[in-house]
């Protein structure tokens, strides 16, 4: 139980609180407890703890209000002390000089209560604990006189980050203190990050579905690695059939991600939600789309035709080859002002599809394909032609011998330029496992090797280590697997993640911009998880794109980053943006590239409209934006970055 659960006061009826009930300092539960927090309660109870009164008297005061630190405010490292300041509280009737108590918490268990002196306006308590690393305190003021007190402030709570012991990596479980804990706390699927609001911050978007309809989730990042759940007041909470797979993109180019979101049951469409400005939505979902039924898993958002604008793509069903006859996908061609046209013919409408699908240039050829999972049958590979017209392809034709039960990951793991495949399944065990693959160049692949005792319905790549090479999560999973930087992966870090149940899709962003890749995981029958890295060390940049015609996350392009000082040389690092990752995972658009050593590097992005701009010259440790309309319709632009590294 968190400590800001234990100190919480004044809840509507029904919710559960604490507050002290006699002069011996027990602890009694006001409103409704559940059965696992009647449990917890005791462990709790501060009896004889320091600082823990009576209500002995009553003090008629105003309650102090907090000033510093910050609520949520993490501190890099243990600091030796933090200093605590509110304003003062205020004697409602007579001039009194009034003491305040400062009580400190971890876990629910009182650390520090003391009563200082006021002399001004603010009033300040140096917490020296000894603190602990990676911890959550929480902390609150009373006003005090005799014997006396008034009414305790609100609660804040700071945290402490890891010891620097050269680059450590580790994680931490922030679910409960970053506002994701539920309710509901069950029926995660999807996950999926941008900066929705326009504040260079990723928001969070989590699709729900279970026995029964739940709406989803929709988290606004508050920054300090807080969020502020806002589905319904943004016009997505989206309760309908339930959802499975939902993605960001910015489909009619006004430099601001919209929301395509697919409906589960089959009893409603799916929908589409456009961005009017700073995360607050209109459902413009086209007349196009309103006909159809057919449950949906994977959404796509890509420019299948090089037009300039994203297309969408649904899987029907589930079980792919075991699903009905009948049942077709859907994909929908933009025609611009937010209207789709439907395709009703092709591969990409009758393949056989279930589960995750990704929209990534697999055979190299400079245009988007799609490989969605298949339940009950072969993976689904669908090569694009060069304008949208598809074909399917034998995966033994180009190597792949494994099917993929959930959803297919890809990702460049050894920076020779080709996007390799993880493919998630279930042997005949019923065991999960990966399978992953190299690209042997031109869209033909060779298997690496297995990846056995993991959990979840995908895996993901990052470089959580700033390394320059990705490394691999699979979603749920209590370790990570560390990329050696040829493409080997060996066990690494633990990842807190006991009592997770069911666990879907992975989601990547650097939620808190400390310049390392945080994560986050839909599970359907615990509640959803977002797992903070502590790394403290290596160099990275991070690269926002824009297309020429003015579409935010230009998905398709691919981003090649260069040591300044070894020109010639083979690329640190390689990304593609996309929409979509494995089963139902969307990465923040935002590209994260670790740099190693490396101070000074130079990006070069391929846009999918056939432009190259290079921007030379980036300083480590920082955002930059290349825009694929600098340079005008010259198909090469070379450009310095201003103020960059000398």
């Amino acid at each position: 139980m968190s400590p800001r659960r234990a100190l919480s006061a004044g809840r509507p009826p029904g919710q559960c609180g604490i507050r002290v009930v006699d002069g011996r300092g027990f602890l009694g539960a006001s409103g409704t407890c559940s059965p696992s927090l009647r449990l917890v309660l005791p462990l709790v109870m501060l009896v004889g703890a320091v600082g823990v009164h009576a209500q002995d008297a009553s003090l008629k005061a105003t309650a102090p209000t907090l000033v510093s630190p910050l609520d949520g405010e993490r501190f890099n490292g243990v600091p030796e002390s933090v200093t605590l300041t509110a304003e003062q509280a205020m004697p409602l009737f007579a001039p009194a000089v009034l003491d305040h108590r400062f009580e400190v918490y971890e876990s629910g268990r009182a650390v520090a209560s003391v009563l200082v002196s006021s002399g001004s306006a603010d009033v300040s308590y140096v917490f020296t604990g000894p603190l602990a690393e990676r911890t959550v305190y929480e902390w609150r003021v009373r006003a005090e006189r005799a014997s006396a007190h008034g009414p305790w402030s609100g609660s804040r709570i700071f945290e402490t980050g890891a010891s620097r012991r050269g680059g450590e990596l580790g994680f931490t479980d922030v679910t409960i203190a970053a506002g994701l804990g539920g309710p509901p706390t069950s029926g995660g699927h999807g996950a999926a990050f941008a900066d929705v609001t326009g504040d260079d911050r990723p928001d969070l978007y989590i699709t729900m579905n279970f026995d029964e309809p739940v709406a989803d989730r929709f988290f606004i990042n508050q920054g300090g690695a807080r969020f502020l759940e806002s589905g319904a007041a943004r016009g997505i909470a989206d309760f309908d059939e339930g959802s499975h797979g939902a993605a960001w993109g910015d489909l009619d180019n006004d430099g601001d991600f919209d929301l395509v979101n697919g409906t589960t049951g089959s009893g409603a469409p799916n929908d589409v939600f456009r961005n009017d400005g700073g995360g607050a939505f209109t459902d413009v979902t086209p007349r196009s789309m309103l006909g159809r039924r057919e449950g949906t898993r994977g959404v796509a958002l890509f420019d299948m035709d090089r037009d300039g604008d994203l297309d969408i793509y649904f899987v029907s069903g589930w079980l792919g080859a075991g699903d009905p006859s009948h049942e077709r996908n859907e994909l929908y061609r933009n025609d611009g002002g937010l209207a789709f046209a439907p395709i009703t013919s092709g591969a990409a409408y009758t393949a056989p599809a279930g589960q995750g699908v990704t929209d990534a240039d697999f055979d190299g050829d400079g245009d988007v394909d799609l490989v969605a999972g298949n339940r009950e049958g072969d993976l689904v590979v669908l090569r694009n032609e060069g304008r949208g017209d598809f074909t399917l392809v034998d995966p033994d034709a180009i190597g792949i011998s494994h099917r993929a039960y959930s959803g297919v990951t890809m990702a460049d793991i050894d920076s020779d330029g080709h996007l390799d495949m993880l493919l998630v399944d279930v042997d005949s065990s019923g065991d999960t496992v990966g399978h992953l693959y190299r690209s042997l160049g031109a869209g033909v692949f060779g298997h690496v090797s297995d990846f056995r005792d993991i959990d979840g319905f995908m895996g993901g790549f990052a470089d959580l280590d700033n390394d320059t090479d990705v490394d691999l999560v699979f979603a749920g999973d209590d370790l990570v697997y560390l990329n050696d930087g040829s493409g080997r992966f060996s066990p690494g870090p633990p990842v807190p993640v006991d009592g997770i149940s069911d666990p879907r899709a992975i989601s990547f962003a650097d939620m808190d911009g400390d310049g390392d890749m945080d994560f986050a995981v839909g599970a359907k029958r615990s509640r959803n998880w977002l797992i903070r890295n502590d790394f403290d060390g290596g160099l990275w940049i991070k690269i926002r794109l824009r297309s020429r015609r003015g579409q935010v996350g230009a998905f398709g392009a691919k981003v090649t980053v260069h040591d300044s000082a070894a020109a010639g040389g083979l690329p640190l690092a390689t990304r593609e943006s996309r929409s979509a990752n494995g089963y139902l995972g969307q990465d923040d658009p935002v590209l994260h590239v670790g740099l190693g050593t490396a101070t000074c590097v130079d990006v070069t992005v391929a846009f999918l409209d056939g432009t190259t701009r290079i921007l030379s010259g980036v300083g480590a440790n920082q955002t930059v934006t290349i825009d694929a309309a600098a340079g005008g319709s010259a198909p090469w632009f070379v450009q310095r970055l201003q103020g960059g590294c000398p």
